[in-house]
């Protein structure tokens, strides 16, 4: 076989009773603390985040060292999405004014409900919670969800 591959006995012999460097330990050693820190994560954090936490745990590290072993493990970082100006976004919805001023306190039940939408994670991704309350009894009016967040799933809620 050795000749078949092209290498001496000898030299696969000594091949074989080679022991990991230092290096490789502290590689091995770094990846697994990195491997560790990211399944603790909701997203794959990016390599300076691990970094900092790698030297905050006392590892010797640089932060290309960091970039390249998670290169090597095949990790990519989740970047969040590039919002636009609401300044500069022209809208095309008229602002509505404050028909409680901000005063809770009602008398009669039914007079008056309250909505909120609130963005929840759960394991298949994003999920939009659109909830009614009734301000008298502070009882929910009903609730829906959906994985849009739109004006149907509040009309869906009502």
């Amino acid at each position: 076989m050795c000749k078949w591959l092209g290498v001496s006995r000898a030299g696969y012999y000594k091949w074989c009773q080679q022991t990991p460097s230092k290096h490789a330990d502290k590689n091995t050693l770094l990846r697994d603390f990195l491997k560790r820190v990211s399944d603790k994560e909701h997203c794959i954090p990016g390599y300076r985040k691990l970094w900092d936490a790698a030297v905050s745990h006392g590892f010797d590290c640089s932060q290309g060292k960091v970039q390249r072993l998670l290169q090597c493990m095949g990790y990519r970082s989740v970047a969040g999405k590039h919002r636009m100006n609401k300044a500069a976004k022209e809208s095309t919805f008229i602002p509505t004014t404050h028909i409680l001023q901000r005063q809770f306190d009602v008398k009669e039940a039914n007079k008056v409900w309250a909505s909120d939408i609130t963005q929840v994670r759960c394991n298949e991704g994003w999920q939009y919670l659109c909830v009614i309350l009734d301000l008298y009894s502070r009882k929910v009016v009903g609730w829906a969800t959906s994985r849009i967040n739109n004006a149907s799933l509040v009309i869906k809620t009502l």
